[in-house]
This record gives C-alpha cells, structure tokens and sequence, in this order.
C-alpha cells in the first residue's frame, strides 16, 4: 500500500518548510547544547543527565504525539511506517558502529552540525571524515554486503522496507492499527519518560538544595526543552507525510558533501557510468539537505547574536592534532554505521522511536551499546595521544573586538559561499546523475540553495558588524571545555 498525501502542495514548498525548520533548530540546538556525545560524557564521566533527560523527552514526546495523530485519523496508518527503514542484523551492526564512532567524532549527527556552525574545529574534521566514510561505504561495503538486496528482504529476523511488520502497533493481536498506535505510542512515552526520570533523580539528589526552582527552572527543565524539540519531529510528520520520509533525517544530505567536494574536479559519485553503489540510489539534493545546511546556519547566526560564536581548537587531553585526528576518523566510522543501518541518532533512534518502530528498538540498542564502547574508547585514544604538556582548562579572558569580528565575517562569508556553490553544483550536475531531478525543481532548488548563501554572508556579517559598531562589544571567549566538562 502506497502512502497517501495528507497535505497538498508544490515540492518547493518542502524545501522551504526544512530550510525554516532547520535554521530554527540549528540556534536553538546551539543554545541548548543538544548532542547525544555531550550527554553521554555527561552521564558517565559527570553522573549528571540533563541532555540526556531532553533528548529522551524529545523522543517520548514525538513518540506519544505521531501514535495519537495516527489514532484519531489526522495522520492515516500507512504514513506512520511506508518510508521508514527495514530492521535486521545491519540495523544492529550499523547502529553500533555509529553509537562507536560518533563519540570518537564528538558530535553526533545534531551536535556536529551545530557544533560546525558556532566554531568547533574538531566537528569540521568530522564532517571531512563523514564525508571519506561515505565514500568508503558506497563502493566496497555497501556491494559486498549487498545491503541492496538485505534491505528490502521480508523474512525471519528482517523486515525490509515500508513493511507493515515494521510498525509495533500492527503486531498487537485484535486490535486494529489506529487503537494500536495510541496504545504504542502511551507505552513508548512512559518507557522514555521512566528512563528520564530515573537519571533526573539521580541528578537532582547530587544538587540537592542547590536546585533551580520557579518560573526561569521552569523553562530551563529538560523537560520544556524536549517538548518544544519535539515539535520539530511532530511537524515533519504531518507537513510530510505521503511525500517523503515524513520523519527527521540528517545522514543521507550530510553524506552528500562528500560529492560537492568532488563535483567540481569532475567526479562524479552517482554517475551512471560508474559501478553500482549507494550514491546511485539517492537524488542530489532534498529537502533535508537544506535542513542539515540551515541547521549549520541557524546555529552560526544565533551563536553570533548571542556573542557565543568562536574559532575553537581542541582542549582535551590529547594533542590538538591528536584530538583532531580522533575526530575525523570518528567521521568515517559513523558514515559507514549510519549507511548499513540506514539511521543515525536523528534518522534512527529519534526518528524509530518516533516511528513506534522495530527499525528504531533495534536501532536504540546498538546506539546505547556503541556510544558506551566509544566512550572508552575516546578516553584511552585521548590519553595515548596526550601531548607532553599538561593541559588546563581554558578561563574566560578578553578577546580583541577586531579578532572576533574578522572571525565572524570570515567564517559567516565561507559558509554562505559554500551553500552558493552547493546550489550551482547541484544545478549543473544534475544530468550527470542516475537519479535525476526535474528540470524545473532543481532550478528552484539550487536558486533557494543560492539565496540562503547569500542570506548567511548578509546576516553574519550584519550581526557583527551592529555588535561592533553599534554595541562595542568586547567579545569574550567561552571557557573551552577539555574531557569532563559538560559543554
């Protein structure tokens, strides 16, 4: 059964609708430090929770909130699972391998994005190393698994593609798939929200009568903030469904940087002319590929605004180059997790929970279980590769106003200029590839790609320019955080 439209409207309207969405995401991820790496250090290193308790409440929220809207018939049944993932053994391997790489990346899918907009080095490494790894995947790994095939097959221990079995609540017995995604979702959110609350009292009885209380606690609580994250997975399901992937996914236009790069020097990845592999299976550009973009531009512009924003090398107990290394191999390592098992902890876990989904409970365990490995990982690599002098951590110390200016302008500049070549890349190389856009969309797509670049460079270089001539501002570095830390 195919998936049936819920709203009507022109495919641009899609590319603008994420373009929003993503930008509006992007700051407020910056401001919050959303990022399952930071949670996880967080939880194990600090035994302190609150960006896990906002990521597990986004989820629990999204959870409860596509089961009620399929229940009472806002959203019909088979929009619920017709574009999500197949669940196997790739699930899990590929899961796990993400959950691994990721902390070595330090930045899952969310924070690297943001992290890339407001500063970090280390995530712009990541980012490189996604975008070898995706290389890596789409020829050798993704043949010699014939993943093509395992994806879509429907048997014992494997459910392929916009399977009916891959939804939780049509396997309920006697109970029709509408009761069942009430009751599925109800489950999904109290199991979250359970989990939550266990790492919440274990948080609030180490602060004890130093606990925030009142109005401002209020809005600060892992609990408003992953409410108001949830309704970004809640919209994309309703703005989207019956069109596309109707939840949030970020993997796939991430992984496309990879042929931006190689586009102008003539190689081109999805070709026809070359063999089989992943490029080959997806378009040039998506509405998701704006998402991760103004994600990435939300996150500079905010930071900017809020004086945030800064060049940032690494500061943990590796060398720089140490550290800097550790993060795009951890780039590598999670493209090829993130493509085997087709999700990574935006497009599988958030998004599989979401989905009230086999794909995302298989998903969760290997994300859980790798994370944990990685951790450790992270800690011994780190410290093997800690340089000769003993490192400290970073105080807050003045910043001239010209440098931060000129970081500013230069990076908001480059950064527009990139999504400028993305759109006329994508214009021009349309043709060259096997999936093909048509003519008329790819035109608007690459003129809106055209128009944000050039949006950015004017809101980056505004910004700063109103703190410095306007608000002479003396920009301050914020204290770096090394191994440990929670931001």
């Amino acid at each position: 059964m195919s998936a049936i439209p819920l709203l009507i409207y022109a495919p641009i309207m899609a590319v603008i609708f994420y373009a929003v969405l993503g930008f509006l995401f992007g700051g407020y991820a910056e401001k919050k430090t959303y990022c399952m790496v930071i949670a996880t250090h967080q939880v194990m290193g600090l035994r302190y929770s609150s960006i896990y308790e906002i990521i597990l409440v986004s989820i629990a929220v999204s959870s409860l909130g596509t089961g009620l809207l399929v229940a009472v018939g806002a959203v019909p049944v088979v929009d619920a699972y017709a574009f999500l993932p197949g669940a196997g053994w790739f699930t899990l391997l590929g899961s796990f391998i993400f959950g691994f790489g990721m902390m070595l990346g330090q930045g899952c899918m969310v924070g690297m994005l943001w992290k890339s907009g407001s500063g970090y080095v280390v995530n712009w490494m990541e980012l490189l190393g996604l975008a070898l790894g995706s290389i890596i995947f789409a020829f050798p790994i993704f043949n010699w698994l014939d993943l093509a095939h395992w994806w879509k097959v429907t048997g014992t221990g494997n459910v392929g593609n916009g399977s009916t079995l891959n939804y939780v609540p049509n396997l309920l017995p006697g109970i029709t798939a509408t009761a069942g995604a009430a009751i599925v979702g109800i489950l999904f959110f109290l199991a979250l929200i359970w989990a939550a609350l266990i790492l919440r009292k274990r948080r609030v009885g180490s602060l004890g009568n130093s606990a925030p209380k009142g109005k401002k606690a209020i809005m600060n609580s892992p609990y408003f903030i992953g409410t108001v994250f949830s309704f970004a997975m809640i919209a994309s399901f309703i703005f989207a469904a019956g069109h596309m992937f109707n939840y949030l996914g970020v993997t796939t236009p991430v992984a496309l940087f990879s042929q931006y790069l190689l586009s102008p020097f003539g190689i081109y990845l999805g070709g026809s002319g070359l063999s089989t592999n992943w490029y080959q299976t997806i378009p040039v550009i998506s509405a998701f590929s704006f998402f991760i973009l103004m994600i990435i531009a939300g996150s500079t512009i905010f930071s900017m605004a809020r004086g945030t924003f800064k060049i940032r090398l690494p500061s943990g107990s590796a060398s720089k180059a140490g550290d800097l290394s550790i993060g795009f191999f951890g780039g590598v390592i999670i493209a090829i997790g993130a493509r085997i098992a087709q999700g990574c902890s935006v497009g599988g876990f958030w998004s599989g929970l979401a989905g009230l989904s086999l794909f995302g409970l298989v998903f969760t365990v290997g994300i859980i279980l790798g994370s944990v490995a990685g951790y450790f990982a992270y800690i011994f690599l780190s410290t093997r590769l800690a340089g000769n002098k003993v490192r400290k951590t970073n105080t807050a110390k003045d910043v001239s106003i010209y440098r931060s200016l000129l970081e500013q302008c230069i990076f908001s500049l480059i950064f527009g200029l990139i999504l400028v070549a993305i759109g006329l890349e994508s214009l021009s190389a349309n043709s060259r590839y096997l999936v093909k856009i048509p003519s008329s969309l790819i035109t608007q797509e690459s003129n809106a790609m055209i128009i944000a670049g050039f949006v950015v460079m004017i809101l980056g270089i505004g910004i700063s320019t109103y703190h410095y001539v306007v608000l002479r501002e003396v920009k301050k570095i914020t204290p770096i955080p090394i191994k440990g830390d929670v931001k």
